[in-house]
């Protein structure tokens, strides 16, 4: 019988299609390309959905106010 190992990477930080750090979703870079282009503000498809969510919300607040 083998010995168990510790894993390389601490389970807590491992990141998961539902965290945070995780790539923005199909759905987040839908509306923030189109906010992007209705507000003149260039697109970055490199956010994670956490930094997108944060994103969608500025750029909704500039929208509503043009």
């Amino acid at each position: 019988m083998s010995t168990p190992t510790k894993p390389i990477q601490d389970p807590a930080e491992v990141i998961t299609p539902n965290s945070a750090e995780a790539t923005m979703t199909g759905d987040q870079a839908d509306k923030l390309r189109a906010l992007c282009e209705a507000t003149g503000e260039p697109f970055d498809d490199t956010l994670s959905q956490a930094q997108a969510a944060k994103r969608i919300a500025a750029l909704s607040e500039i929208a509503e106010s043009n």
